[in-house]
């Protein structure tokens, strides 16, 4: 949650301020130049040293903003910042200025997820990964989750997309530290988290692709700026800004009945702007099962999903930004048999504001309220018949709220940035599940939960070459008001309450020449979820049981990194890590039969995960480009109340993954090309279930003419069915699947 303010409230900032500036030139100027220095979305970039050819130079503040007195016109101005390209610019006349910095070889592009800053991302200690929208635009796929996937260290609970899967799947980890159906990692789309309060699972479709500015992910311990949910980093969504008049449009159709619609359009960018963000997605999906152990009950897995945001933003002034928004998603999903079928509806109103006093404050607010809706079945061992065994209606409600600042200021040590703030956010659900026919229902789960912490980070640059990061987060939890009702009885659990700190230390080197250096030690936590304490649940024979004696998982680790730049057109980065999770939170089978297999969410222990990662930028042309990652992890469990689970490999996450992405661009035609490798893993803690490694290929083609641009895309070019999931039954990746469509842009 309290990641939104900078990106929003910079950018705002950095327009307004444009404004006033302007304002007070018309008003009668001093013989120089004033104005403001800003990334290419738009962010103002604090730091920057502004020189004219006569030697008179001056450095933005944190909103930007500069000032320089010129004695003789034409005057030759040149701009420098760290990790962007060197801007040189002739001005005939005084007046108000803004420049937009273009990233330097050395980053695609900047980032503020990982220290509430707009910096490089060679300037961020901890590992972290930026996309821009220029390069997501030109993917086959539609839903973020498969975005995704070009980030090798990132991994989800099933290895099967978010348009085939249960949403209870659809949990995200990195680094190699497994995860089940509730995330490992946090992913905020502009600040606000995407985790379902209840479970901690992701609606990835919740986002449309055609509104994204850019994807950053920080691998690594978050929780000491983000707390519970950032255990192994963060993903972060970042929307493009109201601030002209726009739209985006990317509709199209193909194989296994797909059908798709997003779109992002915006009015205004004065004081008064809005937007509307929204997407639409349906597949009838395809037969999971392998087709040797197919029978009558099998049927398509699919999906249709709808979501709608507008929002409106209020800038009276230059220090001050409002943005009230809201949101509305539902999706109604087959999962592979005739029966089992699950919906969600979700309403949510967000209030964001920011300022500048004596630094910059952000302030949020959001309110969410959902009806999760799943039945369950038992399927015979020929899979010809299937028998409803129990449905379930989950309810919730959430809301959350945010406040930070943070501030800039010039100390005999050298420029300090300082951050500070604190959160909260409180959930309740009720699990009322029914078993067909019966007169009364099954039971109920009811509880409530209630987190809070205060967080503060120091920056301190001694130098250019050089900075260090330390920051302290204190978190407070507790669970209460928990029961389970069955047969007219209510079976109360004791409240439980719990704290947590976590510290991080971390530095960059950037010496003379292409290399730079990079080192991390944090320590994260997670607390566990509603549904893991409350909710027990049936996918196929597997029974799954809740467990309210839960307690937190707890992450401590750190890295190493190397970045080299290879010349002005790429880099290299090579990073190595390690880390332990206490108390790691998996699906402990205690009994497994042909008919049913019984497992039990358990704090295993200790988890060990290392590991290196390797990824690379190089542009051999102008018009083309190569992105290439590898990580090698070796995580394994060290130790758990069951002596035989010692050695075993943690469940879901791959020795080795890979990814190798080309992007060329020449005379209106856009080509890319992606190859992902997943290697082998297990799909339950006994390491019993062996799913095999991958290769998957992708092509997306496109031809522009003007603001039209149809597209041609393949997933899975060589309609390699690879196996996603063993419980115990065989399920099998997507086919091959081909769409077309046509992207409409203007304005932007």
């Amino acid at each position: 949650m309290v990641g939104w303010g900078m990106r929003w409230a910079a950018l705002m900032v950095a327009g307004v301020t444009l404004l006033g500036l302007g304002a007070r030139a018309a008003q009668g100027p001093a013989a120089g130049i004033q104005g403001v220095v800003v990334s290419g979305d738009g962010l103002p970039v604090a730091g920057a040293e502004v020189e004219s050819g006569g030697g008179v130079r001056a450095t933005t503040d944190a909103e930007g903003r500069f000032f320089l007195p010129i004695a003789e016109w034409p005057a030759t101005l040149t701009v420098r910042a760290r990790g962007f390209a060197p801007l040189t610019r002739q001005v005939a006349r005084p007046g108000a200025v803004q420049w937009v910095l273009a990233p330097a070889p050395l980053a695609e592009s900047v980032t503020v997820a990982a220290t509430a800053r707009n910096q490089a991302v060679t300037a961020v200690p901890i590992l972290t990964q930026v996309a821009g929208a220029g390069r997501l635009a030109a993917q086959a796929p539609v839903n973020l989750d498969s975005l995704l996937r070009e980030f090798p260290a990132l991994s989800t609970y099933r290895r099967a997309t978010s348009l085939n899967s249960h949403p209870t799947t659809q949990g995200v980890s990195l680094l190699g530290l497994g995860t089940s159906g509730a995330s490992r990692a946090l992913v905020l789309r502009d600040g606000l988290p995407l985790n379902d309060p209840f479970g901690g699972w992701i609606d990835w479709l919740r986002v449309p692709a055609a509104s994204i500015a850019e994807l950053s992910v920080v691998e690594g311990g978050a929780s000491p700026l983000y707390g519970s949910s950032a255990l192994a980093g963060v993903v972060d969504v970042t929307s493009k800004p109201p601030n002209a008049p726009q739209v985006a449009v990317r509709a199209g159709g193909g194989g296994q009945g797909t059908a798709s619609l997003d779109s992002f359009s915006a009015l205004g960018g004065g004081v008064w702007a809005a937007a509307l963000g929204q997407n639409y997605v349906h597949t009838g999906g395809y037969v999971p099962i392998a087709p040797a152990l197919a029978g009558a009950v099998d049927t398509p897995a699919g999906v249709t999903a709808q979501d709608w945001q507008p929002e409106l933003r209020w800038a009276p002034e230059a220090r001050g930004m409002v943005a009230l928004g809201g949101e509305y998603f539902g999706e109604r999903r087959g999962n592979g048999t005739a029966l089992e079928v699950n919906s969600t509806a979700l309403r949510q109103l967000s209030l964001r504001g920011a300022w500048q006093a004596a630094g910059t404050w952000q302030a949020s607010w959001f309110g969410q309220s959902e009806d999760f809706a799943s039945t369950f079945t038992s399927v015979a061992a020929d899979r010809n018949s299937e028998r409803l065994v129990l449905e379930q209606q989950v309810p919730s409600l959430a809301q959350g709220a945010a406040l930070a600042w943070s501030g800039d200021r010039a100390t005999r040590l050298g420029a300090l940035h300082a951050v500070a703030g604190g959160s909260w956010r409180a959930v309740s659900a009720v699990d009322h599940e029914v078993a067909p026919l019966a007169p009364s229902p099954l039971r109920d789960n009811d509880g409530r939960q209630r987190l809070a912490g205060g967080y503060g980070e120091l920056e301190l640059a001694p130098s250019a070459a050089l900075s260090f990061v330390a920051a302290l987060r204190a978190d407070h939890w507790r669970n209460y008001d928990a029961f389970a009702a069955a047969a007219g009885a209510a079976t109360p659990f004791p409240d439980r309450a719990s704290h947590a700190w976590s510290p991080s230390l971390g530095a960059v080197w950037h010496p003379r020449g292409p290399v730079s250096f990079r080192a991390s030690a944090y320590e994260s936590f997670r607390a566990p979820t509603l549904n893991e304490l409350y909710r027990p649940f049936r996918v196929g024979n597997v029974e799954t049981l809740a467990n309210p004696a839960l307690a937190a998982e707890r992450y401590r680790g750190g890295q190493l990194g190397l970045d080299a730049a290879l010349g002005r057109r790429g880099l290299v980065r090579a990073t190595y890590f390690d880390g332990t999770v206490a108390n790691a939170i998996i699906n402990v089978t205690l009994a497994a039969t042909p008919a049913l297999i019984t497992q039990q969410r358990q704090n295993l222990g200790r988890l060990r995960s290392r590991g290196a990662e390797f990824d690379g930028r190089w542009r051999p042309a102008q018009a083309v480009e190569l992105w290439a990652a590898f990580t090698h992890l070796d995580s394994v469990v060290i130790s758990a109340p069951n002596r035989a689970l010692i050695g075993a490999k943690t469940p879901h996450v791959p020795r080795n993954a890979g990814s190798l992405r080309l992007l060329a661009r020449r005379r209106g035609w856009t080509f890319s090309a992606e190859e992902r490798y997943g290697g082998a893993e297990f799909d339950n803690d006994l390491n019993t279930l062996a799913l095999p490694g991958y290769w998957s290929t992708d092509l997306f083609a496109s031809r522009s003419w003007g603001a039209f641009a149809p597209y041609f895309a393949v997933e899975n070019l060589w309609n390699h069915r690879y196996t996603v999931e063993l419980t115990p039954e065989a399920l099998l990746s997507s086919p091959r699947l081909i769409t077309a469509g046509v992207r409409f842009t203007w304005g932007e």
